[in-house]
């Protein structure tokens, strides 16, 4: 009994009606339908039926100048990869130092501004055009390195995966 009061009901809800009518049965049970089908039916004020209606899209302008275009067309760069140090290298230097090396396919568009940076655990620390680049006093541990292809504007084109390395200084202990 309880489970048809609420079907109907959900009906009520789900389907769209102009009118809604109640009455109520001699054993008590409450009726709902949209059209009248008893005499002592009672007609029951529905709100109005809700509609949406979304905003426009509106088309995205570009901004970007030809030449800028052009020069994106240009500068793709099928890889960058660090091949030096290589990856998971445990590398034993008690200065500190890491000559980091840098391959780049095609060579490097170096007269639109391009250039690598090169980022040490999520910092910049080194910028170069040539590929190479030497990190002085790296504290011992492992470390992640990862090279980006940046323009003029300093907009990344493109990165390397991440290398990690391991550094291994001795220590004295008195």
């Amino acid at each position: 009994m309880r489970l048809g009061l609420l079907l109907t009901l959900l009906f009520l809800f789900v389907m769209p009606a102009t009118a809604a009518y109640k009455w109520i049965a001699p054993d008590g049970s409450v009726s709902f339908s949209d059209h009248p089908p008893h005499p002592d039916a009672e007609k029951v004020p529905l709100p109005a039926t809700q509609t949406f209606t979304p905003a426009p899209i509106k088309p995205q302008n570009s901004t970007a100048k030809p030449e800028a275009e052009a020069e994106k067309k240009i500068a793709l760069y099928s890889s960058v990869t660090i091949s030096s140090p290589v990856h998971d290298a445990t590398i034993r230097d008690n200065t500190g130092n890491i000559t980091v090396t840098v391959a780049v396919d095609p060579e490097l568009l170096i007269k639109q501004g391009h250039k690598i940076t090169i980022e040490l655990d999520g910092a910049v620390v080194a910028t170069t055009t040539s590929g190479q680049a030497t990190l002085s006093n790296v504290d011992r541990g492992s470390h992640t390195l990862r090279a980006t292809i940046v323009d003029a504007n300093d907009t990344a084109l493109t990165s390397s995966n991440a290398s990690t390395f391991h550094l291994h200084r001795a220590s004295a202990r008195h």
